[in-house]
This record gives structure tokens, sequence and C-alpha cells, in this order.
């Protein structure tokens, strides 16, 4: 996987970006699927068994670590 950190140093993340995020300490990669507020809401493609915002919340831009870009 190939990330670009920099990728919102200027722009604003925006819904459909594939990105990696930081919760509790574990790196995931995750779709940005709306934006609330200062809130960003996050799915896994497995809607069954995956590990997004559905059980931990909405994340904070601080917490996007980056673009996927490959």
């Amino acid at each position: 996987v190939l990330v670009f950190n920099w990728a919102y140093l200027f722009k604003k993340p925006k819904v459909g970006d594939i990105v990696v995020i930081k919760v509790n300490g574990q790196e995931l990669i995750k779709k940005l699927q709306s934006i609330h507020g200062r809130g960003y809401f996050v799915t896994g493609d497995n809607e069954k068994d995956s590990l997004d915002s559905r059980e931990f919340g909405a994340i904070k831009r601080e917490q996007i670590v980056g673009k996927v870009i490959y």
C-alpha cells in the first residue's frame, strides 16, 4: 500500500477517498463515507465484519494518516 501523507496538507479530505486512519493504536484502511462538521465517518469493505465508524464513531482530521494512492 502506498500512502500519500501530505495529501491533506492544503486540501480537505473528500467523500470517496480511501484513507489510512489511526484508531486506538491501530492503522486501518477505510473509505471516507461522509463528513459531518468536524467529524469524518469511515467504513470498511466488509460490511458485516468491519471495524469502522459504526463501532468507534466519527474520527477527527488528526486521525487521518494519509490518502491511499496505490
